[in-house]
């Protein structure tokens, strides 16, 4: 899923014998040597936010690692290629796998907030200076191995985090609606409420023999029954599918739901109840009318359904396309789908350079440039018709 981790992440020392303390937050390294300290939480999709408070005004690295970052050599975050770093100190970006190494910012001071945003969509990091945009410090961010809130504090450095906990200084969801902060802000009672609901859908399952209890997974007889439950009554209703997208569902099996994905996912969205979750999917059937909210979705269908397969089959492929209503949005689709289910299955790239093909070419293929490094099967099917055309 896009976030993997507890409900409140926790600061972690890299380092063995490590002189910095955590406590309510703030971080302080209380000795001589350049310490990491990294959260437990890994995202690996959508938008996420956090702001860090100068305690004191030192060198401090600011940013993001994978799990592959290593501080075997004290340079702190930004010191290697599987970490992002800001450092207002010195006014620069740098690390990551292009190996950036630039100026950036503006110098920081004591008291000033940095608010921290990675937007796993646009695969870019930016930060945030008492509320005041900086820019995208890194471009072509990695997603899929996912990233760990990191900071580096060189002695006697000391910083406050938030990490949504609480409400931010400099809140992020007039500028993006869709920014989440990395702890869950619900109340015990209400976790206990997706829990209760997860066990219920679960146990559907577990009472056909659909799985086991062991299995802590909703599928089968229980996704059917989640489904009525959020009035999804109609076999082309995309509703499940975006219900999946936007909980970040990506753990190799569809039509199925882990605990994980199910409690985390509608926490992060502030969603206990089955009433708010029904408002909230209305509310995301009309975000994909958004020709880029589409795509994103659009793109995710694919890997989803594939599950561990490299393709996708022709019949599962039309199906979606019916339930993505693509006749709506593409006159040709008609004359698509009969050249279409003449080919046993679709590949990744063919699926999502079809959609590019239908916005570049809305209504007529006539113009279509045979040069343009199209799939083979987009290929085929304009050559097709416009032989028909000429008979």
């Amino acid at each position: 899923m896009n976030r993997q981790g507890p409900a409140q992440p926790v600061w972690e020392n890299l380092d063995k014998g490590s002189q910095s303390k955590v406590k309510d937050n703030e971080l302080d390294n209380q000795g001589n040597n350049v310490e990491t300290l990294k959260a437990n939480v890994c995202l690996r999709g959508g938008k996420w936010y956090f702001e860090v408070k100068l305690v004191s005004s030192g060198k401090i690295h600011i940013g993001w690692c994978t799990e592959k970052h290593s501080d075997s050599q004290k340079g702190g975050i930004g010191s290697d290629t599987e970490s992002w770093a800001y450092d207002g100190t010195s006014q620069r970006a740098f690390g990551g796998r292009e190996g950036t190494n630039t100026r950036y910012g503006t110098y920081w001071n004591q008291g000033d907030v940095i608010g921290v945003l990675a937007d796993f969509e646009a695969r870019t990091i930016s930060y945030y200076s008492n509320g005041r945009d900086l820019g995208v410090a890194f471009s072509n961010v990695p997603a899929s191995e996912g990233l760990y809130p990191a900071i580096t504090l060189t002695r006697r450095q000391k910083v406050s985090v938030n990490l949504g906990a609480k409400a931010f200084q400099y809140p992020m969801q007039d500028i993006f609606p869709d920014v989440f902060g990395l702890s869950l802000s619900m109340s015990k009672t209400q976790l206990d409420e997706l829990n209760k609901m997860f066990e219920k859908y679960k146990g559907a399952g577990v009472s056909l023999g659909e799985s086991t209890e062991d299995e802590d997974v909703i599928r089968g007889q229980g996704v059917m029954d989640y489904s009525a439950a959020l009035n999804v009554t109609d076999d082309d209703d995309p509703a499940l599918l975006i219900v999946s997208w936007k909980l970040g569902v990506n753990h190799g099996k569809c039509w199925e739901f882990t605990r994980e994905e199910f409690v985390n996912g509608w926490a992060i969205m502030g969603c206990s109840k089955l009433t708010d979750m029904i408002k909230r999917v209305e509310t995301w059937k009309k975000e994909i009318e958004n020709p880029t909210k589409f795509k994103q979705f659009y793109n995710y269908c694919f890997d989803y359904l594939k599950e561990e397969r490299k393709i996708l089959g022709m019949e599962e492929a039309v199906t979606v396309w019916g339930m993505l209503k693509m006749d709506k949005r593409w006159p040709l689709m008609e004359k698509w789908l009969a050249f279409a289910t003449q080919r046993k299955a679709i590949s990744r790239d063919t699926w999502r350079l079809f959609l590019t093909f239908t916005e570049q070419y809305p209504k007529d293929i006539s113009t279509y440039d045979a040069e343009g490094c199209w799939p083979s099967m987009i290929d085929d099917f304009v050559n097709s018709e416009l032989e028909k055309q000429k008979k």
